[in-house]
């Protein structure tokens, strides 16, 4: 696995997990692990392999596509990290709110042309 990959799901991990108001020992306690290994995880050290991967999932209760959904290379941190917090939230949402959600982008879009 490549590094920026690596640093990608660590990332994504992170930003989930904190959004679920989790610990990394709060996490590394629920899949069984050191929480080194869920810092080491989380700072791209590591690679999870499919099982870790797979139990991080189901604990912060995310498929397991939102690890590598709309990985670019090329993006920032940060904005891969705003990327996560969107898709997130919309996945939480129904198809009226999410709607809404829609709209509210293409406005924030228009004022800023």
């Amino acid at each position: 696995m490549s590094d920026q990959l690596k640093q990608n799901i660590g990332l994504r991990v992170k930003t989930i997990r904190n959004q679920r108001k989790l610990t990394q020992a709060q996490l590394a306690e629920a899949i069984d692990k050191t929480f080194e290994a869920i810092s080491n995880l989380e700072r791209g050290k590591t690679a999870p392999n499919f099982s870790t991967l797979a139990d991080i999932a189901r604990v912060l209760q995310v498929p397991m596509r939102e690890f590598f959904e709309g990985i670019d290379a090329e993006l920032s941190e940060d904005r891969q990290e705003l990327f996560t917090k969107l898709n997130l939230l919309a996945s939480q949402m129904d198809d009226e709110t999410l709607e809404l959600y829609l709209k509210l982008g293409d406005v924030l879009l228009e004022q800023r042309k």
